[in-house]
């Protein structure tokens, strides 16, 4: 009994170390991309690589028979996907451009895409559980179908005329940067499973390089509106802070009303919802719209990133108080 408090206590102290560890390395790289974007661009065009690499990292903790399991009865997956780029882009391009439509297009295109390709490391962040594959299941199915939704919907809702997004290079892009790791992370652990058990028990902090390469590159595209835009940047980080609340609680109530009493469901679908391929955006809005339309999305990593850690902490204390 004791020795099994010890554990717990070790671990949860060790548990605590890697948060801080997180917390500064966020911090450390969103300020190095802002302060020196000369340095910071060198990452910039290698955005999809370094989630590509994150999401191989953290696949590694997955068994592969599981992921066949959630495949084989999608239900919950579907009705995901559906909220995911059908129902909540609808909605808060509707509610944007009453409000703020300056922003709406914005809203739209973040609003719209698939989950992120580093959903699974944050779902290891926050809890040990057996829910990395249907968050692995929910990236594969809405990166399959995000470049045909989102498009669509674009095309019914902005009067955009000159709006071209060619399907085939972004489902090379997503194919590269999500089936690649995929393969990469099955074949490493079925043909060299002691390679893959030391590059696990690494995960971590090689993540924490691959995170910091990804806001490297993002802070420093943008660095010169943090000193001549304050009022842009106090309205991109507003609105990134607002929509990642906003998606999470979706998911949050979706998974309640779906299954109650599944606490893991529950922030399962926080994290699908609430950790979008905002990078993909970046890189699309960019080259569509320009760099003012792609800034929500590139904003978007202050709140993808800074909220791991308090997110868990709230988790955390939110089911230590119910299993009491």
């Amino acid at each position: 009994m004791r020795n099994n408090e010890k554990s717990q206590s070790t671990s949860s102290s060790h548990s605590g170390k890697d948060d801080s560890i997180l917390l500064i390395v966020i911090a450390f790289s969103m300020a190095i991309g802002i302060l020196l974007p000369s340095f910071g661009i060198i990452f910039e065009p290698f955005l999809l690589i370094w989630l590509g690499f994150l999401l191989f990292l953290n696949l590694l903790k997955m068994d592969p028979q599981q992921l066949a399991f959630i495949i084989k009865k999608p239900l919950f997956i579907i009705i995901f996907t559906i909220i995911k780029l059908i129902a909540i882009p609808i909605l808060l391009y509707a509610i944007t451009n009453m409000i703020y439509p300056s922003l709406s297009l914005s809203v739209l295109l973040l609003s719209g895409i698939s989950t992120g390709l580093g959903a699974p490391f944050v779902i290891n962040v926050f809890e040990k559980s057996n829910r990395l594959p249907f968050v692995v299941g929910m990236i594969i199915l809405t990166s399959i179908a995000v470049p045909f939704i989102l498009p669509s919907i674009v095309f019914l809702l902005v009067d955009v005329s000159t709006f071209e997004i060619p399907v085939e290079n972004m489902m090379i892009l997503l194919a590269e940067a999500l089936f690649l790791p995929l393969f990469a992370s099955w074949f490493t652990k079925r043909k060299a499973p002691k390679l893959a058990k030391k590059i696990e028990e690494k995960s971590f902090i090689l993540s924490l390089i691959f995170i910091s390469f990804i806001n490297f590159g993002i802070f420093a595209k943008y660095s010169n509106y943090f000193f001549s835009q304050y009022a842009f940047v106090i309205t991109m980080t507003v609105a990134a802070f607002a929509l990642y609340f906003v998606y999470g609680l979706i998911g949050y109530l979706s998974a309640f009303f779906l299954e109650k009493k599944d606490k893991s469901f529950r922030i399962a679908a926080f994290v699908i919802m609430s950790y979008v391929n905002n990078i993909l955006v970046v890189v699309f809005a960019s080259k569509f719209f320009g760099s003012e339309i792609a800034a929500l999305a590139a904003f978007y990593n202050l709140s993808y990133y800074s909220m791991i850690i308090p997110m868990k902490k709230i988790f955390y204390l939110k089911n230590e108080s119910q299993d009491r």
